[in-house]
């Protein structure tokens, strides 16, 4: 028996003693399965300006 064998006989052993202590493992899950899409709405158009131009400047300013 060569070490490649006696290599994939441990290997054989192993799967068939983990299988037998924890069975199958449940199929694959796609990641296509997992995404989700969501239909958004159209974006609402920007609200005009509010205040007026010496109350934008004062917030801004930070006064």
């Amino acid at each position: 028996m060569t070490v490649m064998d006696q290599h994939s006989t441990e290997s054989d052993e192993a799967g068939t003693a983990r299988q037998a202590r924890f069975g199958k493992l449940p199929p694959r899950i796609r990641p296509e399965s997992i995404v989700e899409s969501v239909d958004t709405a159209t974006p609402q158009e920007r609200p005009g300006p509010s205040g007026t131009e010496a109350q934008r400047q004062t917030l801004l300013a930070g006064g």
